[in-house]
């Protein structure tokens, strides 16, 4: 492919792949417009995750920035194009761990959660549902990291389990291992 033969970014699952590999092959030749093109596909996403981490929306800019450069900078350490969203999961768990580290004791804020069903909970008489996601979404928020990362990634994010056990650089059995954790945890926090 050359750069004006661009797969389409509005692509099925099965097609995917191919625009990872090209993507991942263009980026290790330094091509910046496939960087523009990564920040394209992905920029909401990895904003998301950050705001699911905790992070204030401005932090979460800031983070999101930084993932996309330190991915630019290591590009060569990206081996496969499938692996290609996974490896900037990673990048953006590990720049988020470092801000968390350098501001200990800094108060988490709410996360986001944006794709709750928020015009079902409107259109519900009662608000027991509201209650129950908001009550869900403060039990995940007060997780330790390393089983918020879990939760967020899985359910949140939709990755899948081998997907997200790369983001977090972890053993697929350890990633499970620390859902079935943070599952347990939220069980005992919720009513």
């Amino acid at each position: 492919h050359r750069i004006d033969e661009q797969p389409s970014i509005d692509t099925k699952d099965d097609e995917l792949e191919d625009v990872q590999d090209w993507l991942a092959e263009r980026l290790r030749e330094g091509d910046r417009a496939a960087a523009a093109r990564l920040v394209e596909m992905y920029y909401q996403q990895i904003f998301l995750y950050m705001r699911r981490l905790g992070h204030d929306r401005q932090e979460s800019e800031d983070l999101t920035q930084e993932s996309f450069l330190n991915a630019w900078y290591h590009i060569g350490q990206l081996k496969d194009g499938k692996a290609l969203v996974s490896w900037l999961y990673r990048i953006a768990s590990n720049v988020s761990r470092l801000y968390w580290r350098r501001h200990k004791g800094q108060k988490v804020v709410s996360i986001e959660w944006i794709d709750a069903p928020e015009d079902r909970i409107v259109q519900s008489n009662t608000s027991s549902e509201y209650e129950q996601l908001e009550a869900l979404r403060q039990a995940v928020a007060q997780l330790p990291i390393k089983l918020k990362e879990v939760v967020v990634l899985h359910y949140m994010q939709h990755l899948t389990i081998t997907e997200a056990a790369k983001a977090v650089g972890v053993r697929q059995g350890t990633f499970k291992s620390r859902l079935s954790r943070a599952l347990k945890n939220l069980r005992k926090q919720l009513p």
